[in-house]
């Protein structure tokens, strides 16, 4: 009897411990622009269904089902948040990108809102808004996945695309 416990006990464990904590992560910085002012970075806005550890799944037209076993590793909005800064620092080779408000004056203030930004069947849709010093900009973008195993990917795959469109804009 003492060894069917074990065994349960062993087989929970295990079980709860199969979680993957998930980061998105850009490999793309190689610095290729060169900027000399300044630039804030407003941390992310994200729907109320992004706020937790959970990695969402439009399951059908009006139903977010989470991934099992599957999370986010830290909070999307700040992680996405330091990702961008991360990737501008890198990308414009200075280290003049930061989070703000910050009591020093910005050169470029940046504002980043995503709508959405979820995958359901076939795809993940990125569906946001920035503004560079009060001047909007819309951002939309569906990438192919073949299988929920997709989804971070996907999702990696489409932030990626919304850094190089704010980068581009930044450069102009």
């Amino acid at each position: 009897m003492r060894t069917i416990f074990i065994i349960l006990t062993l087989f929970i464990f295990s079980a709860c411990s199969s979680t993957k904590s998930y980061i998105l992560y850009n490999h793309d910085l190689l610095p290729t622009h060169t900027l000399t002012k300044s630039i804030g970075i407003k941390t992310i806005s994200l729907p109320q269904y992004l706020q937790g550890h959970q990695i969402p799944f439009l399951q059908n037209e009006n139903e977010i089902i989470y991934l099992k076993n599957r999370k986010w590793a830290t909070y999307l909005d700040e992680h996405l948040t330091n990702r961008v800064i991360l990737t501008l620092q890198k990308s414009f080779n200075t280290p003049k990108v930061y989070k703000y408000p910050l009591k020093t004056e910005m050169d470029i203030k940046i504002k980043i809102t995503i709508n959405k930004f979820i995958a359901q069947k076939d795809r993940v849709t990125l569906d946001a808004t920035w503004s560079k010093n009060d001047e909007s900009k819309l951002f939309f973008i569906e990438i192919p996945i073949l299988s929920k195993d997709d989804v971070v990917d996907g999702m990696n795959r489409a932030f990626s695309e919304l850094e190089k469109a704010l980068i581009k804009d930044i450069n102009e």
